[in-house]
């Protein structure tokens, strides 16, 4: 009964991904922080909700979405080969070449070969007895960890379904709502039927901002 149990549990722990660190998500901190763990030789997996790099520039795409600071004051600063061979087209830069960026970045480096893309974890909870953090996406992927890093971002979780300020409607006659951080631009979707509100900096620019 003993060698039952035992086997088991070895067929369990065979089941779960086993990494020194599990970072959840692919943004501009996430990337980084794959870099520097693996600089020091640790195994590292990094869990993103989306199909691609580049977190909130990869998420918001909303008409008008830039850089509020200079852009160069986004760019990773640990690579000097980097900084020489990255020239950004704009002062304020707009959100595409912002996710060109990051991009790169994760390609040059070879970034992704550590990232599983489409991974949303629903739970994360740490095993006091194990010293490790076990992680299990939605559909069912699980990992073990000894550190958890969270790059989720501050406002990484969308709120339209309580407040109307972060959405905008799309089209004319019967239209639609979307979040500005879900806005996803498709064939019938143009500035010119488009209706944006509030002012916030999640709210869709002029084609003049940024300028």
């Amino acid at each position: 009964m003993r060698d039952s149990i035992e086997q088991t549990s070895a067929d369990t722990v065979e089941d779960i991904d086993q990494f020194d660190a599990i970072i959840i998500g692919a943004g501009v901190t996430g990337l980084y922080q794959l870099y520097r763990l693996r600089q020091r030789g640790l195994s590292v997996r990094i869990f993103e909700d989306g199909s691609g790099v580049g977190g909130t520039w990869y998420w918001n795409r909303y008409p008008g979405a830039r850089f509020d600071s200079e852009s160069y004051t986004y760019g990773y600063s640990f690579s000097e080969e980097l900084l020489q061979e990255w020239d950004w087209k704009e002062h304020y830069s707009g959100q595409p070449e912002n996710e060109r960026y990051l991009n790169y970045v994760a390609d040059k480096f070879d970034l992704r070969r550590d990232i599983e893309f489409n991974a949303r974890v629903a739970s994360a909870v740490y095993d006091e007895r194990e010293d490790r953090w076990q992680v299990q996406t939605e559909d069912g992927r699980r990992a073990s960890g000894q550190f958890l890093i969270a790059a989720v971002g501050n406002l990484s979780a969308g709120i339209a379904s309580r407040s109307p300020r972060s959405c905008f409607r799309i089209g004319t006659g019967v239209a639609s709502i979307q979040s500005s951080r879900r806005y996803f631009p498709t064939s019938t979707t143009s500035r010119t039927d488009s209706t944006f509100v509030g002012t916030s900096s999640s709210t869709p620019g002029s084609p003049r901002q940024g300028s």
